[in-house]
């Protein structure tokens, strides 16, 4: 079995840095999938392989494993450490001081830091992407159809419905003589049901269920946080009977949305507001529509569709504001319309992570 690493079998010889970046990625995969719950005897064997192919293999590993115990001092990538923060992007501390603010990124990219910080991504990732640090694993497991990170696909449902799968979602899908249900375990989709008014079509999604009969809907989970925006007919959207069994509906038409989460579930109450439902939905067409949004809402947008992270190294950037639209089929395209538009550098450090700072 050879490493898991997305850069074997290279054609080009590589400098000095590049090998110490690749040694790091490829020991950091291997001590993730060797401390996981998921590792089997083919993997020790393959381990055991990679490990005498070459002497600097056991210091690599033995890197990946110090490494490892330095993850306590890096902010989770999961969570910005404020409730009010997209899920998926990440504030790193400005510190005090210039050293810390403009230094340390520039010393990253041409020393042994620009590996480190990338081993320590990389491993924090691989994790993550092994089910390790959350409930990706179980959603992927009970669910009938997924995408991965980037991919959007569509699939007909038995009743003549369309259904369209938004990057990174999961949802299972359970039809009997008298109900059509989906249930969207993570990420987002666009609804286009079939008529019939003897079987209502629901989708649950965190603590409320969409019902509708013949519509076209789109519902995206976040982390607690749902959203219902209908683009054509109507749909109800009720909280679940195990949170608030006597709630009122709410009953949205095209151009409206609902958004709840636990908090509004416990006060059994669903906020609806206006929308642009062709803004909300133009993942459709693998574009992102943005006026006068915060670059850190517009990041959290794009980080939606690309493996590993873009994080912040400067608050202050987070809050600049990018009107226009990115292209979906070409992330690092999209990346780079933005620093175009706006005083911000992306430094690429390794192909899971990004770092955006301001540009002198």
């Amino acid at each position: 079995m050879a490493a898991p690493s997305m850069r074997n079998g290279r054609s080009r010889p590589e400098d000095g840095h590049a090998r110490k970046e690749r040694l790091a990625e490829d020991a950091t995969a291997w001590f993730v999938r060797m401390t996981s719950d998921l590792v089997t005897e083919a993997d020790r064997r393959g381990f055991q392989a990679w490990l005498a192919q070459d002497p600097e293999h056991p210091q690599a590993y033995a890197d990946a494993e110090s490494l490892w115990a330095e993850l306590e001092a890096v902010p989770d990538l999961r969570d910005a450490g404020g409730g009010d923060r997209p899920v998926g992007l990440t504030v790193l501390p400005t510190g005090e001081g210039e050293e810390r603010r403009r230094g340390a990124p520039r010393r990253a990219r041409r020393g042994t830091g620009g590996w480190r910080v990338g081993a320590l991504a990389a491993c924090l990732l691989l994790a993550a992407g092994l089910g390790l640090l959350g409930g990706d694993l179980y959603d992927g497991w009970r669910a009938d159809h997924r995408t991965a990170v980037g991919e959007i696909a569509s699939l007909r449902l038995q009743d003549g419905s369309l259904v369209q799968l938004n990057s990174h979602t999961a949802l299972a899908v359970d039809f009997t003589e008298d109900r059509r249900r989906v249930d969207l375990y993570r990420g987002e989709a666009f609804f286009a049901v079939a008529s019939d008014p003897q079987r209502p079509f629901e989708v649950a999604a965190g603590d409320a269920v969409a019902r509708a009969v013949g519509t076209a809907f789109n519902v995206r989970q976040a982390g607690d946080s749902v959203e219902v925006a209908v683009a054509e007919g109507r749909v109800e959207v009720r909280l679940r009977p195990s949170h608030e069994p006597d709630s009122e509906a709410v009953t949205l038409g095209a151009g409206q949305a609902a958004r709840y989460g636990p908090a509004q579930a416990s006060a059994g109450e669903i906020e609806t507001e206006w929308v642009d439902v062709a803004a909300v939905t133009a993942w459709r067409q693998q574009r992102l529509v943005f006026a006068n949004r915060p670059l850190r809402s517009v990041i959290a947008e794009l980080d939606r569709y690309r493996p590993g992270r873009l994080v912040f190294l400067e608050s202050e950037i987070a809050e600049a504001r990018f009107t226009g639209a990115l292209d979906l089929r070409d992330t690092d395209r999209a990346l780079t319309a933005i620093e175009t538009t706006l005083p911000v550098e992306a430094v690429r450090l390794t192909p899971w992570l990004t770092l955006l700072r301001g540009r002198d």
